[in-house]
């Protein structure tokens, strides 16, 4: 029999329990005939027949049809030619993977949709990819930040920066859980927003984010291309408040009113403008009294970056009874409860000198600490004095930008010169301190 020729009886394609079955006969165009094959097959109820003049493509069609019959994907029979071709591609395509076709279909669409608009599947594979390449070890955010303040820990960093870490960091790992290269700048976006809190504090939760995510880059758990991330974050607006800061009069009075072994703190608080924090971790060697200079360590610094802030002559008159061979300059570890007893011995001493001039102390007015006052105040005098933005930034280890933001024009000239003109009344009132502080 010839190739494109079968007998009178119809050919059957089997697969299971279903047949097709391709009829052999003539078409006649213009009086010439030409071989045809009929094939036939049932969808439902109803009779099927496709005419093809080729029958190797009549049997490559019947056995296609048997097999989705007998697979019972009746639907792609009801396809066109065009649409049955990219069906078969399609499956040819999902065969390596053994992922059947409406299941790809739903995956693709459900995932399409997550994406921002205009953002092909392919550019968020590809930035996936950057981001996890396989020889990065993969760190959940809560892994990330338990080595980070066991790092800190190691470093002495004090209590209240770790537990500032613990506090921040908590919440942040608790938010996104998962690995941390899956982290994005909208998902940090998103977790600021929805922490409720004052554009300040958004700043503080931020600035931990940003110290965990270069933490990782360095440890290679992150590509350095990740920090992108953090740069796309909005960096939160904190509200603008007035600067409040301590006058010379209410300085000396404080300086009488204190007992002597709060005197270091205050005085270097004072004229040199060191932080709360920076203040407590200040030992006695990093006070170079003979070259006339605070060493503030990278490691003790707010912001992780050594600096060198100048003995002013005042300060110098202050510091020099009063210096030691090594220990932390103030021993104590509750400075706010110091503060706290430093302002009562301060309005006990105002209403002492107020029944001195036969006043009544009830009309006097209380005294008030200002938070971070001394700090404030150094600056503000301190530019004032030397009219020199980025000497003074470099000192307080600040900003210019921040500096002349918030303390220009604060106080004049001649306030400058009363304020580091406080000076010791004379040797009986500066006390050299014992060798051991109390830490209470």
């Amino acid at each position: 029999m010839k190739s494109n020729s079968v007998s009178k009886r119809p050919l059957e394609i089997k697969n299971g329990n279903v047949t097709v079955k391709i009829y052999a006969g003539k078409n006649r165009v213009n009086g010439a005939s030409y071989p045809q094959f009929t094939l036939v097959h049932y969808l439902g109820s109803q009779r099927i027949k496709r005419k093809f003049a080729d029958l190797k493509l009549a049997k490559r069609e019947a056995e296609l049809v048997a097999a989705k019959l007998a697979n019972g994907e009746n639907e792609v029979l009801r396809l066109t030619s065009t649409d049955r071709v990219v069906y078969l591609q399609a499956r040819a395509e999902l065969h390596p993977l053994n992922l059947p076709l409406n299941v790809a279909v739903s995956e693709y669409v459900n995932t399409v949709k997550r994406l921002p608009q205009g953002v092909k599947l392919s550019e968020a594979v590809d930035f996936f990819l950057r981001r996890n390449p396989t020889a990065l070890p993969q760190k959940t955010v809560r892994e990330v930040v338990d080595e980070l303040i066991a790092s800190k820990t190691k470093q002495d960093r004090g209590e209240k920066h770790l537990a500032d870490l613990e506090s921040r960091l908590g919440r942040f790992a608790d938010a996104m859980q998962m690995n941390i290269g899956q982290v994005t700048g909208v998902m940090i976006q998103k977790h600021l927003d929805e922490l409720n809190v004052a554009g300040r504090t958004q700043q503080n939760h931020l600035r931990h984010i940003t110290s965990l995510f270069r933490f990782a880059a360095r440890k290679k758990y992150l590509p350095k291309d990740a920090l992108d991330e953090i740069a796309a974050v909005e960096k939160p607006e904190a509200a603008l408040t007035d600067i409040e800061i301590f006058s010379p009069v209410e300085l000396r009075e404080l300086l009488t009113a204190a007992r002597p072994e709060i005197i270091p703190w205050l005085v270097v608080a004072a004229f040199a403008g060191l932080r709360t924090a920076e203040l407590q971790r200040l030992d006695w060697h990093e006070v170079n009294l003979t070259e006339r200079y605070i060493e503030v360590t990278a490691a003790k610094s707010k912001t992780a970056s050594r600096r060198l802030v100048p003995i002013t002559d005042n300060l110098l008159s202050w510091l020099t009874p009063l210096s030691q061979t090594g220990g932390r300059v103030t021993g104590f570890e509750n400075m706010a409860k110091q503060i706290g007893w430093l302002v009562q011995d301060m309005n006990k001493s105002r209403e002492k000198r107020a029944q001195e001039n036969g006043q009544d102390p009830k009309n006097i007015q209380s005294f008030e600490w200002k938070r971070n006052g001394l700090r404030h105040s150094f600056i503000s005098y301190r530019l004032a004095a030397i009219k020199n933005t980025a000497e003074v930034a470099l000192e307080a280890g600040n900003s210019p930008q921040m500096i002349f933001k918030h303390y220009r024009q604060l106080v004049t000239e001649s306030e400058a010169a009363k304020w580091f003109f406080i000076m010791p009344e004379n040797k009986e009132n500066v006390i050299a301190l014992p060798k051991a502080m109390a830490t209470n």
